[in-house]
């Protein structure tokens, strides 16, 4: 059986790994090195890192499932080229700031498949908070009162 091209343009994910331990420094800030790649199995990918390539343990910090890996995968890299590290046999790793971490959890937010959730219909969740709302008024209203005044009787002795 010969070789065969894999294809990348199929629903799977895409996974942000961290190279643990392994940061610069610059003034103020510390650079972490992170992997953003796609796997149709993630998990196992890592375990194949940490059997292979050794120096650095990695975590998986975030996986994404998504409608197309390759063409996800070439944006989500094109958009931090700036931060990308020149190695000889990957094109994959970023040395990333703080602050661009945060930007690549929102890139992936906006290639995630959202999975269905149950559809309540907004007006019936608004509605039931505001009953809600209404009856814990109502119940600090009647706490927050005070209790009316007894009245005494006298009672007359002769």
């Amino acid at each position: 059986m010969g070789w065969q091209q894999r294809n990348d343009s199929v629903q799977g994910y895409i996974y942000l790994f961290r190279a643990v331990g392994f940061h610069g420094w610059l003034p103020g800030a510390v650079l972490g090195r992170y992997k953003i790649g796609l796997s149709r199995n993630p998990e196992a990918r890592l375990d194949t890192f940490h059997s292979n390539q050794p120096p650095c343990n990695l975590e998986i910090v975030r996986i994404i499932e998504v409608e197309d890996m390759g063409e996800t995968e070439s944006l989500i890299h094109q958009q931090f080229k700036a931060s990308n590290v020149k190695l000889t046999k990957s094109r994959e790793w970023f040395d990333l700031m703080p602050w661009q971490v945060v930007m690549v959890h929102l890139v992936f937010n906006r290639h995630e498949i959202k999975r269905s959730r149950p559809n309540l219909p907004v007006k019936a969740i608004a509605g039931g908070l505001i009953a809600l709302l209404g009856v814990g008024m109502l119940l600090g209203q009647g706490l927050s009162q005070p209790a009316p005044p007894q009245q005494v009787q006298q009672i007359k002795i002769k």
